[in-house]
């Protein structure tokens, strides 16, 4: 293991390859406006990096893994939107 665990507020996610601050389960569902039975849901499916507190026991989140998750989908919907606008325009006709 070649790299440091902690840099001052990260934390190395082995997904991503890097160092990335880990959100506790409210601050995830804010930061991606979801419900919080999202963020679960990846975590159950192995799509994001998550480690459990010691003492607690409460789950803290990878958040470059979550954001690599839904970055598709913002994508997705600014782009459609584009379409939609660009459909709305005024069309002219050449007579």
């Amino acid at each position: 293991m070649g790299h440091t665990i902690f840099t001052g507020q990260k934390i190395w996610c082995p997904r991503c390859k890097d160092h990335r601050a880990f959100l506790q389960i409210p601050n995830a569902t804010k930061l991606l406006g979801v419900d919080r039975r999202t963020i679960y849901r990846h975590i159950e499916d192995g799509s994001t990096h998550v480690f459990r507190v010691g003492g607690n026991g409460n789950y803290r989140v990878c958040s470059g893994c979550l954001l690599a998750q839904h970055s598709e989908p913002v994508e997705a919907m600014v782009q459609a939107k584009r379409t939609k606008t660009q459909d709305q325009s005024p069309k002219t006709k050449i007579l």
